[in-house]
């Protein structure tokens, strides 16, 4: 039997049990793609990585895989910060404060990651995504409204509405009028099947509002997926946030400028608070040409996998 280690950390947390869980097989040379996703499977987290050799010619430092239990994705925020934690606190990624600059490779292809920090202590990871691509609206929320138990007057479609959006990832964003219906939200598997006959099967649905529970926080979030027939929420989702913060800059849902820093909760209502910073560049008029989100990580644990 193969070992492989692995180092469990929560993402976007200041503290443990708090943010989102990840597990990092930071040796995973030796892994077939079949068993990646068994792991996936048995650690049975929103996602989980290994890290491989990049691509002859990629220009990349590292390759990361990233796993959600039942198939690989293009790309996810958390398990990039988690990753790339991981990688410079174990010496993989020499620092030089106060910021250090590497290249992933993803499925997405080839993106930008910072480590920040001060006297060689890790302050924060920061993942560059792609530009954001806007797709579909949705002039009819009807299904997503059925999908998360929510009701018509709980969205405001004429100034806000439904859409597809994507930096490296892509998402439905759903902005809500007020907190109150993100709290409610609830995820209908029947009708979550119904809305994954129209958006990736890869994507999944971002409730958010501009009406946050703690004063130095900009929004509050709730992300859903379809795993496996089920619906899962997520604690804490940094691809979302990303896609989240473009949403709002673009259509000037918030105080627009060259840069528009944001900070989103999520994981409140999971019991695992999560904050994560967004950070949207602009060319001082409509066009959005980097999109940053950011945040702190704790290491929980360590362990061996058989397989």
């Amino acid at each position: 039997m193969k070992k492989a280690r692995f180092v469990r950390v929560d993402v976007f947390a200041d503290r443990p049990f708090g943010g989102n869980p990840l597990a990092v097989f930071p040796e995973a040379d030796d892994l077939t793609s079949k068993e990646m996703q068994a792991l996936a499977m048995e650690m049975n987290l929103s996602e989980t990585t290994f890290v491989v050799p990049p691509t002859p010619g990629s220009g990349a430092d590292f390759r990361v895989r990233i796993f959600v239990p039942d198939m690989e994705i293009q790309y996810a925020g958390h398990p990039t910060i988690g990753t790339f934690y991981v990688l410079a606190k174990e010496g993989r990624i020499k620092l030089k404060d106060p910021v250090t600059k590497v290249k992933m490779e993803v499925l997405a292809g080839v993106m930008p990651v910072e480590i920040h920090s001060t006297g060689g202590k890790i302050t924060k990871v920061v993942t560059v995504q792609n530009k954001p691509e806007f797709g579909q609206v949705f002039d009819d929320p009807s299904m997503f409204v059925k999908a998360l138990s929510l009701e018509a007057k709980d969205l405001d479609p004429s100034r806000m509405p439904v859409q597809l959006v994507s930096t490296g990832l892509p998402w439905a964003i759903v902005p809500v009028r007020t907190r109150k219906a993100v709290e409610k939200a609830a995820g209908n598997a029947t009708a979550f099947v119904e809305v994954f006959k129209h958006i990736p099967k890869e994507s999944g649905i971002y409730v958010t509002c501009l009406e946050p529970l703690e004063r130095t926080s900009t929004t509050h979030s709730r992300g859903f997926s379809l795993v496996a027939g089920n619906v899962a929420e997520d604690p804490a989702t940094g691809s979302a946030s990303g896609c989240m913060g473009a949403y709002l800059v673009n259509r000037k849902l918030v105080k627009t400028d060259r840069v528009v820093r944001m900070t989103n909760e999520q994981g409140y209502e999971m019991g695992r608070a999560s904050k994560i910073e967004i950070e949207v560049r602009t060319d001082g008029k409509k066009t959005i040409e980097e999109v940053r989100v950011g945040g702190t990580t704790v290491h929980m644990m360590d362990g061996v996998a058989y397989v």
